[in-house]
């Protein structure tokens, strides 16, 4: 059986972190549903291993080491692995704030090729305590200890590993199932991986809880969210048409509520100079 965060029944398995605790509505929640999901359906053969530990991801039946040392704690298991001969898959599961304490371990597991896919919930906060930000926090964004918004622009962690030996990247979001989809069973095939999933905080961002994932389709459309894949020396765009515009995205949160029109501009600018970098990835790194 696989190490689970998982209820079985004859008629259906369901996949759900019990007894987490999670705020209503968590998309963290639901993205790490679907991903488990994906992972035990698609390598159901090979018993795979859930590891990690976030804000909304869970915090009984997911195995865990301890904050920002996952990745540490799943190098230990593969070698111990390999001393018993045991293959099974390992997929971690955590938040952003974890990466950010943990990146030297990420960075040099994957620069010494251990093989295993590694997926961040990304709510931009350290929401499990206090909702401070994080590398990963968008520009003038509203945290407990910047209630001005954050100033310097986010670490963007997929395009650091690109360079730090991993064999696939890619950003994605609840709001695009079935590009998560796609993207969970690319990775799980071309390992060390990482996938980034934008997931808003309901308390942390300040919006209604049925409206995660307007808030997240909201992030991918305005651009601030872009899509991408780094698979096969490729780096390729999701091109989403800009269905919508940053200050609609702005709007749908009350960690935004300060910003003024020049605040606005500003964002909009760091949004152009985003999508012109990814764009000369893109050419770049073409087939």
């Amino acid at each position: 059986m696989p190490i689970k965060m998982m209820l079985e029944t004859q008629e259906q398995r369901v996949f759900m972190n019990i007894t987490a605790n999670q705020c209503p509505g968590c998309p963290e929640n639901l993205a790490t549903r679907l991903v488990m999901q994906i992972v035990f359906d698609f390598l159901k053969e090979q018993d795979p291993i859930v590891f990690g530990q976030g804000c909304g991801i869970g915090r009984d039946f997911l195995q865990r080491s301890g904050l920002g040392t996952h990745d540490s704690g799943v190098v230990g298991m593969l070698t111990a692995m390999e001393v018993r001969g045991i293959q099974r898959p390992i997929v971690v599961i955590d938040g952003d704030g974890q990466i950010d304490i943990g990146l030297e371990d990420l960075a040099t597991g994957f620069q010494q090729g251990y093989k295993y896919l590694h997926v961040v919930c990304d709510n931009q906060a350290h929401a499990a305590s206090g909702s401070h930000a994080t590398g990963s926090t968008d520009p003038l964004a509203r945290t407990s200890v910047r209630p001005s918004g954050k100033l310097r622009h986010p670490k963007h962690f997929p395009l650091m590993l690109m360079f730090s030996g991993a064999e696939y990247v890619a950003t994605t979001s609840t709001s695009h199932p079935q590009d998560l989809e796609r993207k969970v069973k690319n990775a799980v095939t071309r390992l060390p991986a990482f996938i980034q999933i934008l997931t808003p905080c309901n308390p942390s961002w300040g919006y209604d809880d049925h409206k995660g994932i307007e808030v997240s389709r909201l992030a991918v459309n305005c651009g601030i969210w872009p899509l991408y894949e780094w698979k096969d020396g490729v780096f390729a765009r999701q091109h989403i048409p800009r269905k919508a515009t940053l200050r609609e995205y702005t709007a749908s949160q009350r960690r935004y509520a300060h910003l003024t029109d020049q605040d606005i501009q500003l964002m909009e600018g760091y949004v152009k100079e985003l999508d012109d970098m990814l764009s000369k990835l893109e050419r770049g790194f073409s087939p």
